[in-house]
């Protein structure tokens, strides 16, 4: 339900739900599971089951279609979110669990559930986040059974764009090579994968699984080996889903469902490309099938501010490195700058430090850097500290003074950024609305810095 509040201080709550309900109905939609990092399970039947779903001719009456209830794809009542939380209790949590505060007892540090409380609605800083560039394969090769890989040219973030559909799967007689089993779905339901990489790895010639930094997860090498049997991430859980517990690394991969009965809803010519997940790669592997996906292309996202720089010169290899910086920027610039476009896709202060000079003579960024620092400002702790990325990880406390802050030089990136800004667009509105919140910092730091 939605809530409006005015300036009155009159709150109305809009389409009602439970017993005053106004028609809301709910129902499990396409997407099984669709995450940040690793990537979607695309449900095509439940997609064609619900093709036209916001549109009048293929709106239901609440239970009125006997033959949908009690199935997955039935409309249903909606039940409320409730949390037994509040913003003010969750944030004194975290202040507790970054050091900001001091702990006075146990209890403070014990979330009551996993549930985020309901927070406030904001309007947005930046420019939506768009696919701003369309790609065609370079090349399409044949790796054997019913693998096939397709190769881009270069490394960008974005996701494969099937315009024709995905061919009819087949199960390898040989069985599924390396990141493409799936072992969380039914027997009777067939699948395709599809797995992203960056390179190719130096020996086997293999695609580069690997995903999330810092975990040791490796498929080979020397330097990183996948952990031993018995760790923590062996036995699955929320950083280590069970379907990517086989490859002993965490995939960058979608998977497109369809049941094998005959007769039913759906088909694999429906799957199109995922929904939320972008991916960074340059290659991409689809398995498994008798031909490859035809009429296959692969859409480059990034916040859609303008272009307004460019560089060009004689020399080939400068203007070779001026397009790889260039493109490296492109796959970092998704709603937040991050310093990896898929390994941990988090905003650090120190990379926005280094490459946004660059970035303001490329692109007109004065609203994306405004909503940088308003990110920062909404994580500040009430003691002043600025942590090292723009919303609070347990990554680089040690590096810093403590007290919630990180890397000094990386957690003031909200000031410098605010100075550049001034500097680039002269904005003298957002100086004033973010001052206050830099002074605080720097109070924080002369109390603790020299300690």
């Amino acid at each position: 339900q939605l809530y409006l509040t005015y300036k009155s201080g009159k709150t109305e709550i809009v389409i009602p739900t439970g017993d005053e309900s106004s028609g809301w109905q709910v129902a499990k939609g396409h997407l099984r599971e669709s995450s940040l990092f690793t990537g979607e399970y695309i449900d095509l039947q439940s997609k064609a089951k619900f093709g036209g779903w916001d549109t009048t001719p293929h709106w239901k009456e609440l239970y009125t279609d006997t033959t949908d209830v009690g199935s997955i794809h039935s409309w249903t009542m909606p039940q409320r979110y409730i949390s037994d939380t509040t913003l003010k209790k969750w944030r004194h949590h975290l202040h507790v669990k970054s050091k900001a505060v001091p702990m006075k007892s146990k209890d403070e540090v014990k979330p009551l559930h996993k549930l985020s409380p309901i927070g406030r609605l904001i309007p947005h800083e930046s420019p939506p986040v768009l696919p701003m560039e369309k790609l065609y394969p370079d090349e399409i090769l044949d790796l054997g059974g019913g693998r096939w890989m397709i190769d881009f040219g270069k490394s960008f973030s974005g996701m494969l764009r099937f315009e024709s559909g995905l061919p009819e799967p087949i199960v390898p007689p040989e069985g599924y090579p390396k990141g493409h089993s799936v072992n969380t779905l039914a027997r009777d339901e067939s699948f395709i994968t599809v797995v992203y990489g960056e390179r190719l790895e130096l020996y086997t010639h293999d695609i580069n699984l690997p995903l999330v930094a810092g975990m040791g997860l490796h498929d080979g090498g020397p330097r990183h080996k996948s952990k031993k049997k018995g760790d923590p991430e062996n036995k699955g859980g929320p950083c280590y889903p069970k379907d990517h517990i086989e490859d002993g690394a965490l995939l960058q991969r979608d998977v497109y469902i369809l049941p094998k009965m005959d007769g039913g809803e759906g088909s694999f010519s429906d799957a199109r490309q995922s929904h939320f997940t972008t991916h960074a790669f340059r290659f991409a592997e689809i398995c498994c099938s008798e031909e490859p996906p035809s009429d296959v292309t692969a859409l480059a996202y990034r916040s859609s501010f303008k272009e307004w720089g460019d560089f060009s010169s004689s020399n080939v290899r400068i203007n070779g490195g001026y397009e790889l910086v260039k493109n490296a920027m492109n796959a970092n610039l998704l709603g937040v700058q991050s310093d990896c476009p898929h390994r941990e896709k988090i905003q650090y202060g120190g990379d926005i430090i280094a490459d946004s000079p660059s970035a303001m003579h490329l692109y007109d960024m004065s609203a994306f850097y405004r909503k940088v620092v308003l990110d920062w400002a909404d994580q500040q702790w009430d003691n002043g500290a600025y942590a090292g990325t723009s919303y609070w990880l347990m990554l680089n406390d040690q590096t810093g003074i403590g007290t919630g802050s990180g890397e000094t030089v990386w957690a003031s990136a909200p000031i410098i950024m605010t100075a550049r800004h001034m500097q680039h667009y002269g904005d003298i509105e957002f100086l004033k609305r973010t001052v206050d919140k830099h002074t605080k910092w720097m109070g924080c730091l002369k109390i603790h810095f020299d300690k």
